[in-house]
């Protein structure tokens, strides 16, 4: 029964790599809406997917922002420590490129990190980094905040691991609960300043006309 669950995970995992269209899904939340307790549930959810507020952020728009930092970004080798990630015994050094966009689409610094079996968008604001993790982890894991594994780099908050309800979930064979994956636990204010903040600079960054002409880009060494 073990080794089937981990099967079909891994294919539910896949097909969100992949592309394919998972089904709507309903997960469970406390009667407050909120996370309260170490078996913690994603309450909110958006497109398909699972978030512990309101999303922030447009997945088009994040997508797009993540490409140009990955073409265009100056790559490097990092250590993983102290970051939340999927499959963290796999993944002790990932790849990361730096990316400063012109003034005149903003100047702001995105990273785009990648490892194995996950990819993730970070903005970089006052010496803090936000991570949306974009894919891997999760058959819920999706660009815009707050899902599973999303944090903020150099202000640590209690990451809590989250489960689905596998029988009300629309995965058919999974009748148990299992993890979805961990979520920050952050005050509300930080919750809604960290993502207005990361959604207007991906929003600006995106829509830039200067980013037609790519000579133009600064990138971040």
């Amino acid at each position: 029964m073990h080794h089937n669950l981990i099967k079909h995970l891994k294919t539910v995992s896949l097909a969100l790599t992949t592309g394919f269209v998972l089904p709507a899904t309903t997960l469970a939340a406390d009667p407050a809406g909120t996370l309260q307790s170490s078996n913690h549930y994603l309450p909110v959810q958006s497109e398909g997917y699972r978030f512990t507020s309101t999303p922030y952020g447009e997945t088009a728009t994040i997508l797009s922002v993540a490409k140009t930092v990955r073409h265009h970004g100056a790559k490097q080798t990092i250590s993983s420590r102290g970051l939340h990630i999927p499959d963290k015994s796999e993944n002790r050094v990932i790849q990361r490129y730096n990316l400063t966009f012109p003034a005149a689409c903003g100047g702001q610094t995105f990273s785009y990190y990648e490892g194995k079996g996950f990819s993730a968008l970070g903005y970089h604001t006052q010496g803090k980094i936000v991570f949306d993790l974009l894919n891997g982890g999760s058959p819920y894991s999706a660009p815009r905040l707050w899902g599973p594994y999303d944090q903020v780099i150099n202000d640590p908050a209690p990451m809590h691991v989250v489960f689905s309800r596998g029988q009300d979930s629309g995965f058919g064979l999974i009748k148990a609960s299992f993890m979805a994956g961990e979520v920050a636990e952050m005050p509300q204010h930080k919750v809604s300043g960290y993502g207005s903040a990361y959604s207007e600079s991906v929003y600006t960054a995106s829509s830039c006309d200067a980013l037609n002409t790519m000579d133009t880009i600064m990138v971040q060494k």
